[in-house]
């Protein structure tokens, strides 16, 4: 009996020590966020529109070239221009961190993990782009959209906001320079937002391409938010693969983000 009670004691105490860690984590991930997001926004409220320029940009010009023959194309490749924008863009903001002003080698002595600094990091860069994302979607459903498929745009715009915001950490701690970093993450924007078939049709592609083209998960990110807005998908392709690919993708850049990202210097 006595066994028994101290048994239940421990446990109870492991629990609440798991549910006060994991709290700290969430705290720890919102300090970051905050200070890394919503005090700079307090000070350059303008950022927020830079941060929109290109989705939208694009999504202009496209409708000008087009006669607004393309537009729903167009609002659907700027979600997912927007969603690839900002997670790369965790990249370039770590890398400045770490190289110019030294941040990171604060946290790095900290008890905070890699992928709690990531994650906060991340939930900033989304606060940056939380407005165009919201206007985005206002144009989505305002095209004719049903609520029935809101769950799957809220999975596209996580699922691509936590895929690439781990690629773009991974990428960031094996950079020594500012400038390397903006090379390469502007060239990881075009391959996976640009050269996909994000902005326009799949079927625009000769067959062998197409196939190509599916091991972008952008092109999956992009055919579920055209799947939802009504227009005809691939016969091969599935709702289901969409979402299959987007997982595989996600866990393996948390994984890669988690295992081989650089976080202490030697």
């Amino acid at each position: 009996m006595v066994l028994d009670k101290e048994n239940s004691y421990f446990k109870n105490k492991k629990i609440s020590l798991n549910y006060n860690a994991y709290r700290f984590k969430v705290y720890q991930i919102l300090v970051i966020a905050y200070t890394t997001g919503i005090l700079w926004l307090r000070r350059n409220p303008l950022s927020l529109i830079f941060t929109a320029i290109t989705p939208f940009s694009l999504l202009f010009v496209l409708f000008i070239i087009s006669d607004g023959q393309y537009t729903q194309f167009a609002i659907s490749g700027s979600l997912v221009m927007a969603l690839v924008g900002y997670g790369l863009a965790l990249g370039q903001d770590i890398t400045y961190y770490k190289t110019e002003y030294k941040i990171q080698d604060m946290f790095v002595a900290s008890p905070i993990s890699p992928l709690t600094y990531m994650t906060g990091l991340a939930l900033s860069e989304i606060l940056f782009g939380f407005p165009a994302l919201v206007v985005l979607l206002f144009l989505i459903f305002y095209i004719g959209v049903s609520l029935l498929y809101i769950p799957l745009l809220i999975f596209i715009i996580l699922i691509v906001w936590i895929s690439t915001s781990s690629m773009g950490f991974f990428l960031s701690s094996h950079m020594l320079h500012m400038k390397n970093a903006t090379q390469i993450i502007s060239f990881v924007n075009v391959f996976l937002a640009i050269l996909p078939p994000v902005f326009y049709s799949i079927n625009k592609l000769p067959e062998v391409l197409q196939y190509v083209s599916y091991i972008a998960p952008t092109t999956h990110a992009s055919l579920m938010v055209q799947y939802a807005m009504g227009f005809d998908t691939p016969e091969n392709w599935s709702v289901v693969i969409g979402i299959s690919v987007q997982l595989v993708y996600a866990i393996g850049f948390i994984t890669l983000a988690k295992t081989h990202a650089l976080w202490r210097e030697t």
